[in-house]
């Protein structure tokens, strides 16, 4: 059954060594279909933020006609060390590739310190077992 603006598989890893984080974004499934057409073409935008600030951002590839896409992309972050972790966000943006309009945005989530439920779970486990690769299923939120 589709859950509100679908679902999220991430994969998250950080190693305290280096100071980076891994974000794998593996796949989604349940997502609306767009007005427009039957199926969406849809990709992720990855933004980290220390504090308020965007330091990265990246994007996966675009899968075509796809409620239920597979991505398994991996991005690594610099985390810079002074901020640590407590002030990292990662800002996941499912978006539809419109060939006409603007890219609408499907769903959104938000992995960080602060956040409440599962994202917020998933996030406090990575801190608490570094170097442990940590893959959870995230409802989306509205955009």
């Amino acid at each position: 059954k589709a859950v509100g603006r679908g679902e999220l598989l991430v994969s998250l890893c950080y190693q305290s060594t280096t100071n980076t984080l891994t974000v794998v974004v593996l796949k989604a499934r349940h997502l609306q279909k767009s007005e427009s057409s039957e199926l969406s073409d849809p990709y992720v935008k990855v933004n980290l933020y220390q504090g308020n600030k965007r330091v990265c951002k990246k994007k996966t590839h675009v899968k075509k006609c796809s409620l239920n896409p597979v991505f398994n992309e991996l991005f690594v972050f610099d985390i810079p060390s002074e901020g640590e972790l407590k002030d990292t966000k990662v800002e996941l943006l499912l978006l539809d590739s419109g060939r006409l309009s603007r890219n609408d945005v499907i769903g959104q989530l938000l992995l960080c310190a602060t956040a409440e439920g599962t994202v917020g779970e998933h996030w406090r486990e990575i801190c608490e077992h570094p170097r442990r690769q940590i893959a959870k299923w995230h409802i989306l939120s509205e955009g």
